[in-house]
């Protein structure tokens, strides 16, 4: 039985709630979407009228376009809700894990089932109706959600994160995993822009792009499904007509009635300096709390909101619960604050269960978009359409009728970092509209009349605009490997020409300490020392959900040692002071292997750093750069949680702060100590699954270092058993552990031989290429690719470092490998195969291949439609060659042939000798020019996302490869 948009409100009710029907204006839209087939380019829509639910409107639309013949479909399969603040992103998130937790119920009714099937349709692995994730700051090898080309998908980001990879450049992302990025997120996407205001040069660059896009096609045939919507609840945000609430649907006696005519008075109050200022939002909170049970303050700097908290802890002691909320905080850390307080602020909260009552103290991060429903406010001033957002917090359903809040100004701030002279303009504004007799002003969403264009203008936040988007910059961008020595700032395309720079991303490790970054700075390029740190930190890599997000002088300014970091706001993009830091502290810059020590002079906008757990710096879950207090090192924790891997450092200090206590030195007793402590741990507790894994482990690594331990790794779970033991809202994503974008690559627990793992590619990029859509003549040439893309792993060199740079192992068995037994973080075994197989150092086995590929075009001719595509997209199956190939020196060069290489499609092949001496890095080579003619011919973001669905098929067939054992 079909779907049809007249299911979408029981679907609704399904998810979300039986009493929960969607409003009228979300059928509308839905109904308006399919007939158009495509989306408004403005959703005009107040706060509180339910703008996520535009998740579940373009989900279910998917669902409805799944049903089509594959060539009438245009509905992207990846929806991505972008907003400008990091709680509002996770709170997003959190929409989209309650969607998939209704599509994975076994129980649900008929209607999820049928969206859920829909869904499947759509994916090659369709295990999964739906996949989430959260971009947050950039992590090199961080690339969970870029996992396949074909799973539905719903993202949740800020401007940042999915700006940057948009336009090739991704904040923190490897230089090998730019283009994918860019290709996931420029083709087959719905990008819903929410809370447009803040993010007006964005916007703008959207609308850019897109028509650069159209004005360049050059293969029609070639789809890029690319959509993109402005939400706002701001007039003024657009100059095209938008979608709108009709008058019906403001109708008090409406659905949207309650929340649309609440009233919500607020009196003013102005102080002459910060520190009054935060003493006043003190005494207001204090006041109010005494009338209600569940107040805000909001604030406009963190150091404020941190202060703000001390100050009410000492004067309330434990009469009232005092929360700090802030988007300076590790995700998993946040999830845990939020996890006890989502009964008591989310929306839909039963105000008659109130234990005790609550103050939670935050800044912009809660002003817009975020689905807290709080009784009262204290907020520090700000432009009149952040206090809308912030007063949009307050009663958010209307039911309560009794909202008041306390608007707060330092008159001594003449010219706020964010907010401009808006603030003073704004404050102004509403004295002259206070009511005679109460000397208040009612915030309600529709109470406050709204000045004309000419006098708003002076009361909204500053909006910065663009630059124009020209090709050329596009060009620039799209040259990722290497780069250009002067590359724009994609910065100025996301927050406009006065931004700051890109945000600094911050990780502490309690196994990795001051003096092995001291030994790995003073090394020398060959002492073992200097890989050290890279590969303690390496023996658990880093993810997005344990690092906290800063901005970069602010970072720069604590690495550096200062006393003073300066006013950090919750705002990517906001400028932040400058100036000359002192060398500081050291801090490893984590790039994979390229990772590196460095001193706060060397910090880059966009990197991610990781430091030692004992330097300290957060206290309450949030960044306090003052704070000394020992870090909790969340490695394990995140590990599991993003990637599914289970995995435990055997080190003293990781033991005692995850609480456990076991024997190290025989590995049998402590899988043992392990398989005792699962036996006793609480089922309901995702601590168990974990210990059972580690129990049941084979797989072992050695941390280099003075004194080496041992890292204990499970095999991955599915992150849907660790669904099944946490809350809708925890953070638990479907992350990869195998990426191939650096030499870890083919280091992969798992030998596995070259013709197994030639055939996996190709059937995974047929299948990938055929279920995205593509033309029968380009699947076939990204198939052939996969087939061909390794073949330049015959390097006898090469199959001697798979086995570990024995020759003996290679002449027991010269069968080709396409990947090595070694774990990807033995670091020190890598480095011994590496010299014992002299293999070049820097060469590339992918620009072998295509050397040996140019030698037998005959043959590339009788298979290829587009000989070009499939060349290049062989090049540039690691991220090189974009558009010259890296400078190797091969001393001692060697002939390198692969003969009956077989495919059920494409026949046996034989590559008879080719030197590795090409030279394929010179100049007159044809790899650039090649690639310039692709990118005419595609488009710079279609390319990009060809090369993304062959990069997928090898990530895919790797892991495939390794989960199911045995070796070649």
């Amino acid at each position: 039985m079909s779907l049809s948009v007249n299911d979408f409100d029981a679907f609704h009710a399904a998810v979300h709630g039986e009493d929960k029907h969607a409003f009228d204006w979300q059928t509308r839209l839905l109904c308006q979407i399919v007939a158009d087939r495509d989306w408004p380019r403005v959703l005009d829509l107040p706060t509180g009228a339910g703008k996520t639910t535009c998740i579940d409107i373009a989900l279910f639309s998917l669902a409805l376009d799944a049903q089509e013949a594959s060539e009438r479909r245009w509905c992207p399969r990846r929806i991505a809700m972008v907003v400008d603040r990091r709680v509002v992103v996770d709170q997003v998130a959190e929409r989209g894990r309650k969607l998939l937790q209704a599509l994975v119920d076994p129980q649900a009714k008929p209607v999820v089932r049928k969206v859920a099937d829909r869904l499947r349709s759509l994916s090659k692995e369709a295990a999964q109706p739906l996949a989430v994730f959260t971009l947050r700051g950039g992590m090199p090898k961080d690339d969970g959600w870029a996992r396949t080309p074909d799973q539905p998908l719903v993202l949740a980001s800020t401007v940042d994160q999915l700006g940057s990879r948009l336009l090739i450049q991704g904040y923190g992302v490897s230089k090998g995993m730019k283009p994918v990025h860019a290709g996931l997120l420029g083709n087959d996407v719905l990008l819903l822009l929410d809370e447009v205001h803040l993010s007006q040069p964005f916007a703008e660059t959207l609308n850019e792009l897109d028509h650069l896009r159209r004005r360049s096609v050059n293969t029609p045939s070639l789809s890029a499904r690319f959509h993109h919507a402005l939400l706002s609840a701001t007039p003024g945000a657009s100059k095209v007509l938008p979608f709108r609430l009709t008058e019906d649907e403001k109708n008090p006696e409406s659905a949207l009635g309650p929340r649309l005519h609440a009233p919500k008075r607020a009196r003013l109050l102005d102080v002459t300096d910060r520190t009054v200022l935060e003493q006043a939002c003190v005494n207001e909170a204090r006041e109010l709390i005494e009338r209600h049970n569940v107040i805000a303050v909001v604030v406009n700097r963190v150091a404020s909101a941190s202060t703000v908290v001390h100050q009410l802890r000492e004067v309330l002691g434990d009469q009232v619960d005092v929360a700090l909320l802030t988007g300076r905080m590790r995700p998993l850390d946040r999830d845990d604050v939020l996890r006890s307080l989502r009964p008591r602020i989310m929306t839909g909260r039963d105000r008659a269960s109130v234990d005790r009552k609550l103050i939670v103290v935050g800044t912009q991060c809660i002003e817009a978009g975020a689905d807290f429903d709080f009784d009262a406010l204290v907020t520090e001033a700000a432009s009149l359409d952040a206090l809308r957002q912030r007063f949009g917090r307050v009663d958010r359903l209307g039911l309560y009728r009794k909202a008041e809040g306390v608007i707060v100004r330092d008159k001594s701030a003449k010219d706020d970092p964010v907010y401009g002279e808006a603030i003073s303009k704004t404050m102004v504004w509403l004295k002259e509209r206070l009511a005679k007799k109460t000397k208040d002003i009612d915030f309600g969403v529709l109470a406050l009349p709204l000045p004309a264009d000419d006098t708003l203008k002076d009361l909204l936040a500053p909006k910065a605009h663009a630059p124009v988007l020209l090709p050329a910059y596009l060009d620039l961008w799209m040259q990722t490997s290497p780069a250009p020595v002067v590359v724009p700032d994609v910065s100025l395309w996301l927050h406009g020409p006065k931004s700051g720079p890109a945000d600094v991303q911050v990780v502490w490790r309690t196994d990795l300490s001051e003096d092995d970054l001291d030994a790995a700075f003073r090394a020398q390029e060959v002492d073992a020392a200097r890989e050290r740190a890279t590969a303690i930190v390496a023996a658990v890599r880093p993810s997005s959900l344990e690092a906290v997000s800063l901005p970069f002088v602010a970072a720069q300014r604590w690495l550096s040692g200062e006393d003073a970091v300066g006013d950090i706001t919750d705002i990517e993009g906001a400028v932040f002071g400058d100036g000359e830091h002192r060398p500081g502290r050291l801090a490893l810059r984590w790039d994979g292997d390229d990772s590196e020590v460095i001193r706060a002079d060397a910090l880059r906008p966009g990197d991610t750093i990781v430091v030692p757990a004992t330097r300290g710096g957060i206290r309450d879950g949030c960044f306090e750069p003052n704070s000394i207090t020992t870090v909790l090192d969340l490695a394990e924790r995140a590990a599991l949680f993003a990637r599914g891997q289970p995995v435990l450092r055997l080190h003293e200090k990781v033991l005692s702060q995850v609480g456990l206590s076991l024997p190290v030195n025989d590995l049998q007793e402590t899988r043992s100590a392990l398989e005792s402590l699962a036996e006793q741990a609480d089922p309901t507790n995702w601590r168990k699954l974990w210990l059972e894994a580690l129990a049941r482990s084979k797989g072992s690594i050695v941390v280099d270092a003075d004194e080496p331990w041992s890292v204990v790794q499970g095999r991955r779970i599915r992150p849907e058993r660790l669904r099944n033991l946490l809350q809708a809202d925890d953070t638990v994503e479907d992350g990869v552990e195998l990426t191939t974008d650096d030499d870890d690559s083919f280091h992969a627990g798992r030998s596995v031989a070259l013709s197994e793992h030639s055939v996996d590619v190709e059937g995974f990029a047929r299948d990938f290429a055929t279920a995205v859509g593509l033309p029968m003549p380009l699947v076939e040439d990204i198939a052939l690719a996969g087939w061909l893309h390794d073949v330049g792993k015959a390097d006898r060199r090469f199959q001697i470092l798979l086995r570990g740079g024995s020759e003996i192992e290679f002449f027991k068995d010269e069968t080709p490998w396409a990947k090595s037994g070694m774990p990807p973080g033995a670091k020190a075994a890598h480095r011994v195969a590496q010299r014992k197989s002299k293999y070049p150092k820097g060469a590339r086995h992918e620009v072998q291949s295509v050397a040996m590929l140019q030698k037998h075009l005959d043959i590339l001719k009788a298979k290829a439609h587009d000989i070009d595509l499939v060349l290049h997209l062989v090049a540039s199956h690691h991220g090189y060659c974009r558009p010259f190939a890296p400078v190797v020196s091969d001393d001692n060069p060697v002939e390198v042939a692969l003969s009956n290489h077989t495919s059920k499609t494409f026949g046996t092949i034989c590559l008879e000798s080719t030197s590795s001496k090409h030279e394929l890095h010179r100049l007159d080579e044809p790899l650039a020019d090649r690639f310039w003619r692709l990118v005419e011919k595609y488009g710079w973001l279609e390319l990009c996302w060809l090369e993304a669905i062959l990069r997928h098929a090898d990530h895919r067939a790797s892991e495939e490869e390794q989960m199911s054992g045995g070796s070649p």
